[in-house]
């Protein structure tokens, strides 16, 4: 448990840089086009928000493509769209739908010469087409490590807890896999189980109603470790409606009001996940592409923070840290 402890003391320190060091060769040329395929979700839309401005201080013009998590088929006709564009864009970014569904479509990108940058979707093969991924294993694997460090730490090494999973989307199982190892390997007394849930679930709202049917069954487990915040709002009260004990909220990536809940005690932890940083990366990823320079696997890596109810601050569609990200990355594209 000491140990635990001791990664959560590190990690309760706001981080200082974006993980980037190496500055592009010239200046961004003016022109490009960068798209984004754009989902349902809202944490899409912050993603998006943050790369229009990202483009716009790169002198790039930004495109959105809409698409649907629960329909690949429109990632697809996305893609597809986007290389009919003239001129080609300078790289086209999506999020959360798995290397299987979009593979077959990397050997076009490869021959018109336009990368294809995923954000969190698991593992990738990276090539000509995918120069780097964001928001990949590594990250996802830290982000869970960090909330189970909270989750030992917190429980004095007995706690109970019930991870939400979403198996078809990569990125999330890796996060509770790793969330449930670490536990496993830092702590003989705790317990962690699992509800799998399908997109279906997810795109419905039937997150909060799966999870109290969960803790009905068992009414011992007193922490939920959730992938994704926005799933849970709602969750508390229908904990307390099924005459269950208030369970604490863990997780990775808290949404606006999760952030509120950390302040008034109704939430426990969560892990950082930066989006806005995370768009930024990805227009800086295209940029390098575009000139030749090879992307950096520690250039991809995310900012990494626990917010608690001393760190969280004021409430965010995206907490972003370091709050200079902005000048670090224009000072990289030598536009300050």
């Amino acid at each position: 448990m000491s140990a635990a402890q001791a990664e959560v003391d590190k990690l309760l320190k706001p981080p200082t840089s974006i993980g980037i060091d190496q500055p592009l060769r010239e200046k961004p040329r003016g022109g490009q086009t960068i798209v984004f395929l754009s989902c349902e979700t809202g944490l899409c839309q912050v993603l998006g928000s943050g790369m229009k401005d990202a483009a716009h201080a790169a002198g790039l013009q930004y495109k959105s493509l809409p698409i649907t998590l629960a329909n690949p088929a429109t990632l697809i006709a996305g893609m597809q769209q986007a290389l009919q564009m003239n001129p080609k864009p300078v790289g086209v970014v999506f999020a959360g739908i798995p290397e299987a569904v979009w593979a077959g479509q990397v050997p076009a990108f490869e021959k018109a010469g336009v990368p294809l940058i995923p954000v969190a979707v698991g593992e990738v093969k990276t090539g000509p087409a995918v120069p780097a991924g964001l928001d990949g294993p590594v990250d996802a694997r830290a982000q869970a490590a960090a909330v189970a460090n909270y989750f030992i730490a917190d429980s004095n090494g007995k706690g109970k807890a019930l991870a939400v999973n979403v198996p078809d989307v990569g990125a999330l199982k890796i996060a509770i896999d790793a969330f449930t190892t670490t536990v496993r390997k830092g702590c003989t007394d705790c317990v962690t189980d699992t509800v799998d849930l399908t997109l279906a679930q997810v795109a419905s709202n039937g997150v909060v109603p799966a999870v109290v049917s969960a803790l009905q069954r068992k009414p011992d487990i007193t922490y939920v470790m959730t992938p994704q915040g926005e799933w849970t709002q709602g969750l508390q009260a229908a904990v307390r409606a099924a005459g269950l004990d208030k369970v604490q909220l863990i997780g990775i990536n808290p949404a606006k009001f999760n952030q509120q809940e950390l302040l008034t005690g109704d939430s426990a932890a969560f892990s950082l996940l930066p989006f806005k940083i995370m768009a930024w990366k990805g227009v800086d990823i295209a940029l390098r592409h575009a000139e030749g320079t090879p992307v950096r696997d520690s250039a991809v890596l995310l900012p990494l923070q626990l917010l608690t109810k001393a760190t969280v601050g004021t409430p965010a569609d995206s907490i972003d840290r370091p709050t200079d990200y902005q000048a670090q990355f224009t000072k990289l594209w030598k536009l300050s």
